[in-house]
């Protein structure tokens, strides 16, 4: 079964070769003979490079995530969060559609400018149980075609664990996709959306001093204490669609709570007339689908940068709920319970982060445009088994034309306990001591540093190595 688009032949996985395979999440392929490979928490590549002809070509296939039910909303979702901010100008060829064994692969292609020259760049996006795979080809070579297409070829999906095949109440099941009237991605059994995991955090369980514990899932992070369950969902983005909607709060309720609940006696929280920073939070009897059991159910949206959080919280009654959050402010405090211990074994590698920011600059007498001020940085940590340690730390700032440009490197020992990480030989040969913790989010963890004598110093660190 074969379909294509144009400039790159793409095609849904379906047969394997006697080569020697790999594994990556949910799905099993024949990577690329010598091509590199370079692998993050949430997608594995494969890279090679032509140094005569200056050609390449990348293949990277991520992580699974949870699917919104509609393969079409599941391929503009990735297209948007893959294409659109990586390649500025480029434009998605018509999708194409293909199903097979409970999977619909859907598939297009643009071209965009690298370096004054065209690059070519595919996405196949395939939805099915629950759960999104998305596969990506990057060239600026037509060279490497062939490969992609035995790559693509080699691919074979498996199906996930935690999917539910026989869901209660009103669902419909065609070709393996579960759909109904307002595409939620689907049921799964005894409340979790995903299973059980680490996101590569070895110390996985915390126990707070308030009797909360927390432990990561593939979709959220779960909070028991006592009766009460708390699940915390990893940020969903806020697209232009759900956007303009007109409710969001009221879509994510329904995308997260709808497909696994009978809901009844909805209260929904009342702000004033005009409120700046509105209160989102749902109140409602729920009995879930899979089990029969009832739940008195609270769900909070706290919606900032263009991502929602969203807190979902089981109690067994309305008075266990109130006596356990009797304030906002309790409810959204939550969030916090989404920490981790670091262990030296984790911190192992590469970790970055960038961030970068501009103001345009007016005379506020005249109106006359007076320049623009910009800051950017990126900031590189490499931990090594021997205990030591090597950081890079660059940007610029100031005003467009006269910019001061900064290039700071730092060689030393670093150790680490549950929630330090100790690091000399830093500015002007001292130790900075640096409070730690891991952030579980959707396939993997992100690595949270605050210098302890300057709090101002703080980096958000992903694994890239």
């Amino acid at each position: 079964m074969k379909k294509t688009v144009p400039l790159i032949l793409l095609l849904i996985p379906m047969l394997l070769f006697g080569q020697q395979s790999e594994t990556f999440d949910l799905a099993t392929f024949n990577p690329p003979a010598g091509w590199k490979r370079e692998s993050v928490d949430f997608a594995a590549s494969y890279l090679i490079t032509n140094n005569k002809t200056g050609s390449w070509c990348r293949l990277s296939i991520y992580k699974s995530i949870i699917s919104s039910g509609d393969p079409r909303t599941d391929f503009k979702s990735e297209w948007k969060n893959i294409a659109e901010k990586e390649f500025q100008g480029i434009s998605a060829s018509a999708p194409e559609t293909i199903t097979d064994d409970g999977w619909t692969a859907t598939s297009s292609a643009g071209k965009y400018s690298w370096q004054g020259k065209d690059a070519f760049f595919s996405l196949t996006s395939i939805s099915g149980y629950g759960k999104v795979v998305s596969i990506t080809a990057n060239m600026n070579s037509e060279e490497y075609l062939q490969d992609v297409q035995r790559f693509m070829e080699s691919v074979q999906l498996l199906k996930p664990e935690d999917y539910t095949a026989n869901i209660k109440g009103d669902t419909n099941q065609q070709n393996g996709i579960v759909s109904n009237q307002t595409n939620v991605p689907a049921v799964f059994s005894a409340n979790e959306m995903g299973k059980a995991g680490t996101q590569g955090i070895s110390k996985s369980t915390t126990n707070f001093d308030d009797g909360w514990v927390a432990q990561p899932f593939a979709d959220y992070v779960r909070v028991t204490k006592g009766n009460v369950s708390v699940l915390l969902h990893y940020a969903i983005e806020i697209t232009d669609e759900l956007r303009n909607s007109g409710d969001v709060e009221g879509n994510l309720f329904d995308q997260l709570l709808q497909p696994r609940y009978t809901i009844s006696n909805i209260k929904k929280f009342e702000n004033e007339l005009y409120c700046y920073f509105c209160i989102h939070f749902y109140e409602a009897d729920v009995v879930e689908k899979s089990t029969g059991k009832k739940y008195y159910a609270g769900f909070r949206v706290i919606t900032e940068s263009g991502i929602s959080r969203c807190i979902e919280i089981l109690s067994p009654s309305k008075q266990e709920f109130q006596r356990e959050f009797p304030t906002q402010e309790k409810i959204a405090a939550l969030i916090g319970y989404n920490k981790f211990a670091v262990t030296k074994a984790d911190l192992l590698g590469t970790w970055e982060t960038s961030s970068g920011s501009y103001i345009n600059m007016y005379n506020n007498l005249t109106g006359a445009y007076a320049g623009m001020n910009s800051a950017s940085a990126a900031h590189k940590f490499i931990f090594k088994n021997d205990g030591t340690y090597f950081s890079n730390h660059k940007g610029a700032y100031g005003m467009v034309g006269s910019t001061t440009f900064f290039d700071q490197k730092y060689n030393g020992s670093f150790t680490v306990t549950d929630w330090d990480i100790s690091a000399t030989k830093r500015f002007e040969g001292k130790t900075d001591v640096f409070w730690a913790q891991y952030e579980a989010v959707r396939g993997g963890r992100v690595l949270h540093l605050t210098d302890k004598t300057a709090s101002g110093i703080r980096y958000s660190l992903v694994k890239t190595e």
